[in-house]
């Protein structure tokens, strides 16, 4: 059972948005097939550097909690986690569309996208000798310039409130992976190339490397769906 440990903890993440998917007034099984297409899109990015970091020993992985397939220099499990975290992250952000898009007026929101950007800019900067500090930190910034400079690619509002609920699930998957219930991390990092800091377990580049990937995923699933917003749309 121990070599499925991180296999379980991927089908657990996914399984709760399946099966909820059919809920019929949100209905978000009709668009599983753009769900999907962002996530793997976006997976194929991250996988390529979640490689090249494996390679370069940035992290890694304990090997009695893996199934011992692996492609692309990395466990099967952790290209797993790259379509089941994004595809939960984005049945989260459409439910919060679905319930509270109207309610959600705060244009405060669009301005947390740049004060939010400024800050992990310069501070992934600052601290530009650690390579996960560095990469997860600018990336995020990136990513966050680009919505600033155009508003209308997604709605700032619906998704800092779904990035802050996605923040529980995050912290309890990425909990179990760092090694809160296990003698060992199932997935381990070099603090040479972070800053050190855990939140729990959790290496606080985390938060950022999750703010990268979900806006990313967010990005593409809404240019698949056509919807594009102001920062004050319903």
């Amino acid at each position: 059972m121990q070599a499925y440990s991180y296999l379980i903890i991927d089908l657990l993440t996914i399984l709760f948005p399946l099966l909820w998917s059919f809920e019929k007034k949100m209905y978000f099984f009709s668009k599983w097939s753009l769900a999907f297409k962002a996530t793997t899109l976006v997976g194929l990015f991250f996988i390529v550097f979640d490689s090249l970091f494996t390679y370069l020993g940035v992290w890694g992985f304990t090997p009695r909690y893996l199934l011992g397939l692996n492609i692309f220099n990395l466990p099967i499990e952790e290209i797993l986690f790259f379509t089941v975290v994004p595809f939960s992250c984005l049945f989260i952000y459409e439910t919060v569309y679905f319930l509270w898009r109207d309610k959600i007026k705060n244009g405060l929101f669009y301005g947390l996208s740049l004060t939010v950007g400024l800050f992990l800019f310069f501070f992934g900067l600052a601290n530009y000798n650690k390579l996960y500090t560095c990469f997860a930190c600018v990336g995020a910034s990136l990513v966050l310039a680009y919505h600033v400079a155009r508003k209308k690619q997604i709605n700032h509002e619906v998704f800092w409130v779904s990035y802050f609920i996605v923040l529980i699930p995050f912290t309890i998957v990425n909990g179990v992976l760092t090694g809160a219930v296990t003698d060992d991390p199932i997935v381990w990092y070099n603090n040479d190339e972070n800053l050190g800091i855990r939140f729990f377990t959790i290496p606080i580049e985390d938060f950022a490397y999750n703010l990268m990937l979900l806006l990313l995923n967010v990005t593409l699933y809404e240019r698949y769906l056509g919807r594009l917003y102001t920062k004050n749309s319903k």
